[in-house]
C-alpha cells in the first residue's frame, strides 16, 4: 500500500471495527459478456449466464489485534439467463449450481480490510468441476478485501495497492480515492490497471514441432468503479465494478497464420441486503 495523497483535514485512520456476532447478508450479482475479433471482424463471443448469489457473513470472533475471525454461508445461488443462451448450457450451468447453496468456509480478515485467508468446508464427495469452482470463488472473496492505507488521510486522499492477481487480472494495480468520509460511512472511488502480461499459450495454437511459426498471448485489463464502505462491517455496503479485458493472440505458422483478439466486459456488483446487529439477534433469540 502507498498513499500518494493524504488529503484535507481532519485525517483519520480507517480501520474496520466489526461487531462481534453481527451478521451481514450480501447479494452479489457478476455478468460477463465477450466479443471475438478476427482478420478484422467482430463477433460475439460465446453468451454464458451471469451468477447471483446471496451470501451471509457472521462475525465469530474479533482477536486483540482488532483482526476478525467470520463464518461465511452461501444460501442462494441463481444464474441471470440471457436472451441467447443456449439451453443446454443453461441446464448444465444450473446442475452444477446445484450442491453450492448451504456450504459453508471461514476466514480472517484485519483491521485493514486484507483477507489472510478463506477455506470452504466442502463436503468430500462434491463433484471435482464444482470443487474447482468452489475453489475460484475462494481466491475471489479473499481478494474481495476493503483495501484501506496504514496511515491516517482525509477526504480527497489517494493512495494504490498491488496485488499479484492471476490471469488477466495479472500484477493489477488498484487506485483508490477517498470520496466521502462520515462517521462509519466511507466512499471510495476506484481505478484498476494490469500491464500487458504474457500468458501460457495453449497447445492447439502453437506451430507443429519443427515448423516455423510463432506463438504469444498477452493479457491487459482495466476497471472502473465505487464502494461505500461501513467500518464496522467486514465486507462493502455497495460496491460496483466494470472490468475490460483483452487478450491477443499471435500464433500460427506464416502460411496459417492466427490473428485473433478477445474483449471481455465483466461487472460485478455487491448489495447488503441486511444487517443484523448483535444486541438485535440477542433479543430475537428470548
Amino acid at each position: 500500500m502507498h498513499v500518494l495523497q493524504r488529503g484535507q483535514a481532519p485525517q483519520k485512520p480507517l480501520l474496520l471495527r466489526p461487531l462481534f456476532g453481527g451478521v451481514q447478508r450480501i447479494g452479489m450479482r457478476s455478468e460477463t459478456t465477450t466479443t471475438l475479433r478476427d482478420a478484422g471482424r467482430s463477433k460475439p463471443g460465446p453468451v454464458m449466464p451471469g451468477v447471483q448469489m446471496v451470501m451471509a457473513v457472521e462475525v465469530l470472533r474479533v482477536l486483540p489485534d482488532g483482526s476478525a475471525r467470520y463464518r461465511f454461508t452461501l444460501e442462494e445461488v441463481d444464474l441471470l439467463v440471457a436472451a441467447r443462451t443456449p439451453v443446454r448450457t443453461m441446464e448444465a450451468a444450473r446442475a452444477q449450481l446445484s450442491p453450492l447453496p448451504g456450504l459453508k468456509g471461514e476466514g480472517q480478515v484485519a483491521p485493514n480490510g486484507r483477507s489472510s485467508g478463506f477455506e470452504w468446508k466442502l463436503p468430500a464427495d462434491l463433484p471435482a468441476p464444482v470443487r474447482g469452482q468452489m475453489q475460484q470463488m475462494a481466491g475471489m472473496l479473499k481478494d474481495l478485501g476493503t483495501f484501506l492505507p496504514a496511515e491516517p488521510v482525509g477526504v480527497g486522499a489517494r493512495w494504490e495497492e498491488q496485488a499479484a492477481g492471476s490471469g488477466a487480472l495479472t500484477g493489477a494495480n488498484t487506485r483508490v480515492e477517498l470520496r466521502s468520509l462520515d462517521g462509519q460511512s466511507v466512499g471510495l472511488r476506484l481505478q484498476m490497471e494490469t500491464p500487458r502480461t504474457p500468458q501460457p499459450v495453449p497447445a492447439s495454437l502453437r506451430p507443429p514441432p519443427g515448423e516455423k511459426g510463432e506463438a504469444s498471448m498477452h493479457t491487459e485489463a482495466k476497471g472502473h468503479g465505487g464502494c461505500l464502505l461501513s467500518l464496522d462491517r467486514l465486507w462493502p455496503v455497495r460496491l460496483e465494478m466494470d472490468v475490460e479485458s483483452h487478450v491477443a493472440v499471435r500464433a500460427g505458422t506464416p502460411d496459417a497464420p492466427k490473428r485473433f483478439d478477445g474483449f471481455t466486459t465483466s461487472r460485478l456488483q455487491v448489495r447488503e441486503l441486511s444487517f443484523t446487529p448483535p444486541r438485535l439477534r440477542a433479543t430475537r433469540t428470548v
